[in-house]
């Protein structure tokens, strides 16, 4: 059952662009029908909408207590700045951003991070686009827990792609089992598809070739 906060998120991953539908080679190496690219958010309207579906569900499910909402680099930048910005301008939050450079600046002032600093003890909300085999989650989750001793209250993401993780488990289970972080998605896969699979008001329906490759796919990769 896809409510109407969820229907209002799929039409604008329509309308947008950032949901395509074709073929497509993912991070996991996974030869998929679909993608979520999160790049696509390329103007100010975009990323703005964006950011304020991430500020209401960090809202609902009781993470606007916490000190900083982090973005994994690169995609996770623009991600925690404007979710930050729209936590303080429509919920009153004044929580911080912090997000990583790919590699350490040695110049100026240096370091790996930007933003609110990190120390031992911060309580930090993590945004991502999408999890597949949550590949991002366990490079980062580790580093920010085990080496700047920063509390990682939740991940928030997108979308949730339902998929395996390297134990045959969801790769959303097998973080929250190994990682011991809380983990959410704005939607799922499955909404989508349930969604698109019928006539809507994004105006795109997902046909019978299309359809037969999404049950291939997730036969194979899916969590049902």
């Amino acid at each position: 059952m896809v409510v109407q906060k969820e229907a209002d998120v799929i039409d604008f991953l329509v309308s947008s662009g950032a949901l395509r539908f074709g073929d497509f080679t993912l991070k996991s190496g996974r030869k998929a029908p679909y993608f979520i690219n999160t790049g696509g958010f390329d103007d100010g309207e975009k990323i703005t909408r964006l950011a304020s579906f991430y500020a209401q569900h960090i809202v609902s499910v009781g993470l606007s207590d916490v000190d900083a909402v982090f973005g994994p680099a690169y995609k996770g930048i623009p991600l925690c700045v404007s979710t930050a910005m729209q936590l303080y301008a429509h919920h009153g939050v004044p929580m911080g951003f912090c997000f990583n450079r790919k590699e350490a600046k040695t110049r100026g002032e240096g370091g790996q991070y930007v933003g609110k600093p990190l120390e031992p003890g911060m309580r930090i909300v993590l945004v991502e686009d999408v999890v597949t085999a949550g590949t991002t989650l366990r490079e980062v989750v580790p580093v920010l827990k085990n080496e700047l001793g920063v509390l990682v209250e939740g991940v928030v993401l997108l979308v949730d792609r339902d998929e395996k993780g390297p134990s045959g488990k969801s790769a959303t289970f097998e973080a929250r089992e190994e990682l011991g972080i809380a983990v959410s998605s704005i939607v799922t896969i499955h909404q989508i598809i349930s969604y698109l699979s019928k006539p809507n008001s994004s105006g795109f329906v997902i046909d019978s070739e299309l359809s037969q490759r999404i049950v291939e796919y997730r036969a194979e990769y899916g969590v049902q």
